[in-house]
């Protein structure tokens, strides 16, 4: 793999990665990797710098700060993870007198918005990754199969990169949300307890010491669904289990479960069950 001398970044040997496939040529559209690095003993640092597209940022000796936007300055070390994403403006690097050793990737395509729905990429925090073992190596791969100008080395890096984020986001959700999963069944029983009602979740929030906006991403981080179709959802449960096991009309069952029009529930029952709440009874 070529080495290349900078003495403004480094006063060891750096690696620096060009893409050398044209786009066209991958299989793999969605999610392309660009330029990509190691910097050992990385000695520069950089004020408001704006980059034009998302790039993953390894530490893997080393410390130093990282600032996005003008915000906080956050301090990174050993282990640490950030992201630049393309807009916004950095400024980081190592102390005066100090180094780190960084890995680097950038990225574009569709499947970004993706992963950032999924939580897989983050822009403004440092998240530490110090748990995840042979992280270095699985960046040495990435940047050796970057380095031949193979198209199917390319794409399988893409989808290393992707694996790579997988296991990071795993590891710094595990750290910095363990308190947030740990009341996931308080309010989940919470929410169930309203099923025959309509849930004061203001209330809900505020007895679990939680903004609403964080109770709407507990929800959606664990079940999947926004805050109201879970809700939703829960209510048609019940209202099937009242449909095969009593013989209570579909109008009593909406109004037990909260819903004045009797219509709208069963679009909802229909929307959720796959069937109306007539066939379902007769489907037993």
């Amino acid at each position: 793999m070529s080495e290349v001398m900078d003495y403004m970044i480094s006063p060891y040997p750096i690696r620096i990665i060009d893409p050398k496939v044209e786009s066209s040529r991958l299989r793999l559209k969605a999610i392309q990797i660009g330029q990509a690095g190691h910097l050992p003993g990385r000695i520069l640092y950089r004020t408001n710098v704006v980059f034009e597209h998302w790039a993953l940022v390894y530490i893997l000796s080393g410390n130093g700060t990282y600032r996005e936007n003008g915000e906080k300055v956050q301090q990174v070390r050993a282990g640490s993870l950030f992201f630049f994403r393309p807009g916004c403006s950095y400024s980081f690097g190592p102390p005066q007198g100090g180094s780190w050793d960084e890995y680097y990737v950038n990225f574009t395509g569709t499947r970004v918005t993706e992963w950032l729905e999924a939580g897989l990429i983050e822009g403004g925090t440092v998240f530490e990754a110090a748990a995840f073992q042979g992280l270095s190596s699985l960046f040495e791969q990435v940047l050796g199969l970057m380095e031949g100008g193979v198209p199917a080395d390319a794409d399988r890096a893409a989808a290393m990169l992707e694996g790579i984020l997988l296991e990071c986001s795993l590891i710094t959700q595990g750290f910095s949300w363990t308190r947030e999963a740990d009341i996931m069944p308080q309010i989940r029983e919470a929410l169930n307890s309203c099923i025959y009602g309509k849930p004061d979740l203001s209330d809900i929030a505020a007895r679990h010491h939680i903004s609403m906006s964080t109770l709407r991403r507990l929800v959606r981080r664990s079940s999947g669904y926004p805050l109201h179709e879970y809700i939703h959802r829960l209510k048609m449960a019940e209202a099937k289990h009242l449909l095969l096991n009593t013989s209570l009309q579909v109008k009593a069952i909406a109004g037990m479960l909260h819903y004045a029009d009797c219509f709208y529930f069963s679009r909802l029952f229909k929307k959720y069950m796959g069937m109306s709440p007539l066939n379902c009874r007769k489907s037993l």
